[in-house]
């Protein structure tokens, strides 16, 4: 049976935390990523909310209407990373999945769902399912027998094999275009990229396949296009992560090769980048520009705060909800390819020379 401590363990907050969410109790306040969070892991680990939901007179909310309950979609999760308790608050990938529970339970449909979060590499964990939300750079067969029988199948942040089935992503051909485009606005012609590989987990097989990034490729063609080497001016660390976003960018001081303008493929990158500027007395802004890419919850909080191109992991897990609507309430029976809108957010890490 899944406990409180199990949902607490896996959200990174405290057990009180969530035994006074999931009572709804009115006096306590939690923001509402946290609130949303402990409610959508919850969900996923299939908490019995009766143990602390009740109406009055000691009976189950879900017994006290009358009605009889409507069909209950059975809807599988499947993260990259497989274990909730390596999926953090400020995860990018949880900021999808609670932006995808936080539509479902704003048009009431939450309860007439039950979730099951998928943590293990097997295609027999997909048995029964009548939904399949993926998240992540994840690869399956889509003609495996057990994916073929789920009816509604949504990839996140990546694209379907073959296109069967929707993938929501965001368009990082346009992300690149857009910092390349601001770049050149405030007079910036000299414009390096530092990235990291795609790294696609093979479903059911332990291993991980690497591919260059599309971010990497978009940045690739613009250089190829403008008569620019592109060995000159990419660089790719081993991971999208601060650590690695510091490893590299020191490095890079240390051997003298940066531009004044950088494109980070990450505000991840960028965050240990800063580190790095910092012990080399670089100052963010006045003696070099930096962009990242997503618009993390404390890329405003960075000093200086950073100019970067707003993904909006929210707006993905919600148009995943309203994809999975389309398939199962309006009868929607071909695949779509979404991406939803960017937008740059300009701040203050960009010098203008114009």
């Amino acid at each position: 049976m899944i406990t409180l401590n199990d949902i607490a363990s896996a959200c990174g907050v405290s057990r009180t935390t969530v035994s006074r969410v999931l009572s709804q109790d009115p006096e306590f306040s939690v923001s509402d990523q946290t609130r949303n969070l402990v409610l959508a892991t919850a969900k996923a680990m299939n908490y019995d909310m009766s143990q602390k939901r009740r109406v009055p007179g000691g009976k189950d909310a879900k017994e006290s209407s009358g009605h009889p309950e409507p069909a209950v979609l059975k809807v599988g999760i499947l993260n990259y990373k497989f274990k909730l308790h390596e999926v953090s608050i400020n995860d990018y990938y949880n900021t999808v999945f609670t932006g995808f529970m936080s539509c479902l339970k704003d048009l009431n449909l939450i309860s007439h769902m039950e979730f099951r979060y998928i943590l293990k590499e097997s295609y027999e964990e997909l048995k029964g399912l009548d939904a399949l939300i993926i998240l992540g750079k994840l690869q399956l067969n889509p003609y495996h027998p057990f994916v073929r029988e789920i009816k509604y199948k949504i990839i996140l942040d990546y694209l379907a094999p073959d296109y069967q089935f929707d993938s929501i992503l965001p368009d990082f051909n346009q992300a690149v275009r857009m910092a390349i485009d601001y770049f050149h606005s405030i007079g910036h012609q000299d414009i390096g990229y530092i990235g990291s590989l795609d790294r696609i987990v093979q479903f059911a097989f332990s291993s991980r396949e690497e591919k260059k990034d599309s971010r990497h490729l978009a940045f690739q063609n613009y250089c190829m296009q403008n008569g620019i080497n592109p060995e000159s001016r990419i660089w790719l660390a081993d991971s999208f992560s601060p650590e690695d976003g510091y490893a590299i960018t020191n490095r890079l001081l240390v051997e003298g090769k940066l531009p004044p303008a950088l494109l980070y493929g990450s505000d991840g990158l960028v965050m240990g980048a800063y580190k790095a500027f910092q012990e080399h007395g670089i100052r963010v802004g006045e003696d070099i520009s930096v962009v990242g890419i997503d618009n993390m919850p404390f890329s405003g909080y960075l000093n200086p705060p950073l100019t970067t191109v707003a993904l909006n992991p929210q707006l993905l897990g919600r148009a995943a909800a309203h994809a999975l609507i389309s398939q199962s309430e309006q009868h929607r029976d071909y695949p779509l390819t979404i991406h939803p809108p960017l937008k740059i957010v300009v701040r203050n890490s960009c010098r203008k020379l114009l």
